[in-house]
């Protein structure tokens, strides 16, 4: 049986990267919500010539739209995040999981040139996990949380 490559090591290219949504910057606000909406990691990424101009995600959503008055009409590029990390899928999981760890990302834009080529999301690497190491994660130990109140949900 051959030994699997430590899961660190290995390029984000391994993993599904073609499953993203992209939509202009002049996408409606509702349109693009409900692009979103086809999304596994919950975001849209907002290109301008192929390049990443911006991202919009499910917490974009709930801290910039939810409960506010706004016009699903107004383009996209009027609630994105125009401050976007990328990598390259030469990068490792490794250094995806750094970057969302650090940075509380669910989502990162792959990109090549400047070009988008691609996307990877949380699920994507804990899928990844656990189909290629299945011994190892059904037998991490079990979660022992004590909470200080009875609040939670």
């Amino acid at each position: 049986m051959s030994q699997l490559p430590n899961a660190c090591d290995q390029k984000v290219s391994v993993l599904p990267t073609d499953d993203y949504v992209a939509v202009s910057r002049f996408t409606p606000l509702g349109a693009a919500i409900e692009a979103m909406k086809k999304d596994e990691g919950g975001c849209v990424i907002i290109t301008d010539d192929g390049r990443v101009a911006g991202i919009f995600t499910e917490r974009d959503l709930l801290t910039k739209v939810s409960g506010e008055e706004v016009d699903l009409e107004s383009p996209i590029e009027k609630w994105m995040a125009t401050a976007v990390e990328t990598l390259t899928p030469e990068a490792t999981i490794g250094d995806a999981v750094r970057l969302m760890n650090e940075r509380s990302f669910r989502n990162i834009p792959l990109v090549v040139e400047g070009q988008l080529r691609g996307s990877i999301s949380v699920f994507d690497i804990i899928t990844y996990l656990a189909e290629c190491y299945p011994k190892s994660t059904m037998n991490l130990p079990p979660l022992r949380q004590v909470m200080d109140t009875v609040d939670g949900g």
